[in-house]
């Protein structure tokens, strides 16, 4: 007859939840384990208190923990989906996944329902080992319990700058939204922002950051005015603004898109919003319309830009394109001449 054995695998599953376990004690939360009978891909379930109080908030979570579960080569954790697919993506509370990690006395998060929704045909979960879903004493209640609650990271200036200059997408999210939202007092978090987009390829530089240089000239339909932002920081921040000419002028208009152009709520009104607090930024635009040597989208946006300034005093820049090389100029042209004015955002 074999003999029994207890496999290690076990014990080192029980280390993930203990280490976990401690994690949520230590901050007064409460920690439910569910019994390994009764374990459908669900390890336990943490309900969330702040200030000794209740908040309503729970999380199921899948706590994974040893070195079958990261990819130290490639910094990556994983999370085997097995048949819990299902299971998990119709969960009635949020369900998070964690990989403790013994060797290095740490754990990382990642949100399984997001996950599987954007790579629904996924086996196995992997995600980066970064700052930005490390889980430990100091992190649980600064970083994990707020992106839980929809609430702003509680972490210092020169952390989120660090994040922030980051190579790696999830730390440079986080960095960005808390700097946007907790340091927009500061002239350093508007300069930071300037010099990104500056310096930055198109690639990297998110839609987000330039609804976030809005705020800086501002704009009717930014839904929400950070209360952090003072009056100096913001006049600093329009200050580099108005440092910008031609080259960051044509950077700006590569942000808007054809389908939706420049009306209110899109993209395209940040920038016209940026661009019109430029110096002579009404030369730049007559200068990019007349460029033939330009993507004709660029020439359209920034003609929608100069018509709406302008009025009747851009027709004569307009008309010198014909018909046959763009049609939505003549078609401005045509609104002008009958109403004497064009106002995208009407």
């Amino acid at each position: 007859m074999g003999q029994l054995k207890y496999l290690k695998t076990n014990s080192t599953a029980k280390v993930g939840v203990g280490y976990i376990r401690t994690i949520v004690d230590h901050h007064n939360c409460i920690f439910q384990e569910i019994d390994t009978n009764n374990d459908l891909g669900i390890d336990a379930i943490i309900e969330i208190i702040k200030d000794e109080k209740p908040v309503s908030k729970f999380v199921a979570t899948q706590i994974k923990s040893g070195k079958t579960y990261f990819n130290k080569k490639k910094n990556v954790c994983k999370i085997p989906i097995k048949n819990h697919f299902n299971y998990w993506t119709s969960h009635p509370l949020p369900v998070y996944g964690i990989v403790h990690i013994p060797e290095l006395g740490d754990a990382y998060w990642v949100d399984i329902k997001s996950y599987l929704k954007h790579n629904p045909t996924a086996t196995v979960i992997t995600f980066e080992r970064t700052l930005a879903n490390q889980i430990n004493k100091d992190t649980f209640f600064s970083i994990f319990v707020p992106r839980l609650l929809n609430e702003v990271p509680d972490i210092d200036n020169d952390f989120a700058k660090k994040l922030f200059q980051s190579d790696k997408q999830d730390e440079f999210y986080l960095g960005l939204y808390t700097l946007y939202k907790r340091f927009a007092d500061k002239n350093d978090t508007w300069q930071l922002f300037v010099d990104y987009f500056r310096n930055q390829p198109l690639e990297r530089i998110p839609n987000f950051l330039i609804y976030i240089l809005a705020h800086l000239p501002w704009h009717p339909d930014i839904s929400y005015f950070n209360g952090s932002m003072t009056k100096k920081a913001q006049e600093y921040g329009k200050l580099q603004l108005k440092q910008f000419g031609k080259v960051e002028i044509l950077k700006l208009l590569e942000f808007i898109d054809e389908e939706n152009s420049i009306a209110r709520g899109t993209i395209g009104q940040s920038v016209e919003a940026i661009i019109s607090i430029i110096p002579n930024f009404k030369d730049y635009l007559k200068e990019i319309i007349q460029t033939e040597a330009l993507e004709l989208k660029l020439r359209e946006f920034a003609a929608t830009i100069y018509a709406y300034h302008l009025g009747t005093e851009s027709l004569a820049v307009l008309k010198e394109i014909s018909v046959d090389k763009s049609w939505l100029i003549p078609e401005l042209v045509k609104h002008i001449e009958e109403f004497e004015e064009f106002n995208p955002y009407a």
